[in-house]
């Protein structure tokens, strides 16, 4: 079964004809093949010569550019194949042959987008290293750096000169688009006006705000109420109030909401924020939908992992454990939506009999060395019971590290206060035993002052924090997640996980292609320094656990489908130890993508390259 999300395909004859200019000797292998498999055999002869072509001794194009011709042609070979249309129901070379071979006058083509005829240009043009990524011809003459072909420090000049151009880019870009941080004087001027005006109309104190329960007590969840503190859009104000009338999860904490300005979309990155905690028209519609909703209960498949209630297992030799499942502030894509329960509700809180059950079975699993305690959010329990989950670990002499998974960092950092940190120092006993806190920082306006002042803290104690930010619509912008991992580094966060979203179709409206991801990583993130560029691209698949998207090993395209959708085949991380089942994946496509930048007036042409990252 594909995993994604269906549109309604379109397509125009100027597209088409662009996609048969762009390689004249496939236009004529599909013309003179009768039959969609005689067409499919002729294609695979090309691909091989084309294949010979470039590992033969005599090829000029730049090795560069023969690499990424052999990826097209193995992607080629890939998504014509007979075992492709197998698993995903669609005939990318039925399609092509109708392609080059419908009359024109007489006909209406259905069935495929422009995305798609996009998606096959690129690769009609990469098969015969024409990508256009290096040079116009692929063989690279003028077009190399100065620093090759000298020697010495000559050669060391000019590439730092070279280097300089790269790092001018970067601040350029940031420049550009306007990217800031919540450390700036100014936004946290702004955020203090907020604070007061919030307090004022609760007609509450500064010490109340100092404390997180006041915050649990006052969580926002009524457009009417928020609208006092920020305007909302019309859309913003039916995605709150539909949220309300079905009972979707909903709620912005006090602290949070003194980060935002006060105008909806103000700049992209109070965009970012709003986006993540109020549903919107796409959330919102895809919930309603009862098959969509069925889908997205336990999308994780969690049940299919837990050897123990509120236990999960997914690798040799770390579990999870869900004391509480319940969070302040649900994220629209949160991926235990369909588990969270309302606060004090027996779901979310369950009695300690039950988590004693959960404890007693890690404690007989002796193989498994890490816990990672989440939830919902676990440093919403009290500290009395957030101390018995802490002491029963402590009790266990094979459980070397202990992880808290939170948000509170960005949405009470007040819940850091002294109690909690005595209580974090007294269980964090390395070499024994060790906690780090894991958070999850989508954007650099989401940091804080306050944020920054407990992760201090924390580091003062010893106790690492590392960040697992989810690649959105709404980060994923030219240069943008290298700005927030400069300033989670700055403030002691270390980037730990990149993740791709997860394939739930109500979280549509956030979804980036795999592409660009990977585009990110090596021509954005490589050029940072080590030190910053420590998180790792994964997609978290249902039921087999955390893919390595820099690796091909791991996944593969074996279809592009008429919707312009790359469809991945996703292999889980025991594939060498046992016959594990795949998972099929259907992407967002690419040209739909570059649309939604473009309407928010980026230059696509920053992201040509994305085509031929696979």
């Amino acid at each position: 079964m594909v995993t994604g999300i269906g549109r309604a395909p379109a397509v125009s004859r100027a597209k088409i004809s662009e996609l048969l200019d762009a390689n004249p000797e496939i236009l004529r292998l599909l013309v003179l093949s009768p039959t969609v498999e005689e067409a499919r055999l002729e294609l695979y002869a090309y691909l091989n010569r084309c294949e010979q072509n470039v590992l033969d001794a005599g090829c000029l194009l730049h090795p560069l550019e023969k690499k990424n011709t052999r990826d097209c042609i193995q992607v080629f070979r890939t998504i014509i194949s007979p075992g492709s249309e197998h698993k995903t129901g669609f005939s990318c070379i039925s399609a092509l042959h109708r392609l080059a071979t419908m009359h024109w006058a007489d006909e209406e083509w259905t069935g495929i987008s422009d995305a798609f005829l996009e998606e096959m240009k690129h690769l009609f043009k990469g098969v015969i290293g024409l990508s256009g990524i290096y040079s116009k011809s692929g063989i690279c003459i003028r077009e190399v750096p100065g620093f090759v072909g000298r020697h010495g420090r000559e050669a060391a000049i000019v590439r730092s000169q070279y280097l300089n151009g790269k790092t001018d880019q970067y601040e350029a870009v940031k420049l550009k688009n306007g990217y800031r941080s919540g450390m700036e004087a100014e936004i946290i001027s702004r955020r203090y006006e907020n604070r007061a005006l919030i307090l004022g109309k609760l007609n509450s104190s500064a010490e109340e705000w100092d404390d997180y329960r006041w915050h649990l007590k006052h969580i926002y969840k009524d457009a009417e109420q928020i609208q006092e503190i920020i305007d909302l859009s019309d859309s913003e104000i039916k995605g709150i109030q539909a949220a309300e009338a079905h009972g979707l999860a909903f709620g912005i904490t006090p602290f949070y909401l003194s980060l935002m300005e006060r105008s909806p979309g103000e700049n992209a990155a109070d965009r970012c924020l709003r986006a993540q905690v109020i549903p919107g028209p796409g959330y919102i519609r895809r919930m309603l939908d009862g098959e969509v909703r069925l889908e997205a209960e336990d999308f994780m498949r969690e049940t299919d992992t837990s050897p123990e209630d509120h236990v999960t297992r997914r690798y040799p030799h770390i579990a999870i454990i869900k004391p509480f499942l319940w969070c302040p502030q649900i994220c629209v894509y949160c991926q235990r939506n369909w588990e969270l329960s309302e606060t004090g509700d027996q779901l979310a809180d369950p009695p300690s009999a039950n988590l004693q059950q959960s404890l007693e079975w890690f404690s007989s699993n002796p193989g498994i060395h890490e816990v990672l305690i989440t939830g919902g959010d676990p440093l919403t329990l009290g500290n009395a019971k957030l101390e018995r989950i802490l002491a029963g670990f402590a009790e266990m002499a094979h459980i070397r590290r202990i992880r808290i998974g939170t948000r509170t960092l960005v949405t009470l950092p007040m819940r850091f206060n002294e109690e909690l940190l005595d209580l974090l120092r007294r269980y964090h006993r390395p070499p024994h035993q060790t906690i780090t806190i894991v958070t999850h920082v989508e954007h650099a306006y989401e940091i804080s002052a306050e944020m920054a002042e407990a992760v201090g803290q924390l580091k003062r104690l010893g106790i690492d924090v590392l960040n697992q930010q989810v690649f959105t619509r709404f980060n994923s912008r030219r240069f943008e997640t290298c700005f927030l991992r400069e300033e989670l580094k700055s403030i002691g966060i270390t980037p730990y996980y990149l993740f791709n979203l997860k394939a739930k179709e109500e979280t549509e409206d956030f979804k980036v292609p795999i592409a660009r991801l990977l585009q990110e990583q090596k021509e954005e993130a490589r050029l940072m320094p080590g030190t910053v560029r420590t998180d790792k691209p994964v997609f978290n698949v249902p039921s087999l656990g955390k893919n390595e998207l820099n690796a091909w090993q791991d996944h593969e395209i074996i279809m592009i489908d008429g919707e312009g959708s790359r469809i991945y085949e996703f292999y889980p991380w025991e594939k060498y130890m046992a016959p594990v089942n795949t998972y099929i994946y259907k992407d967002k496509p690419i040209a739909d993508y570059l649309n939604d930048l473009q309407a928010i007036g980026e230059d696509i042409r920053d992201y040509d390259t994305i085509w031929y990252y696979y």
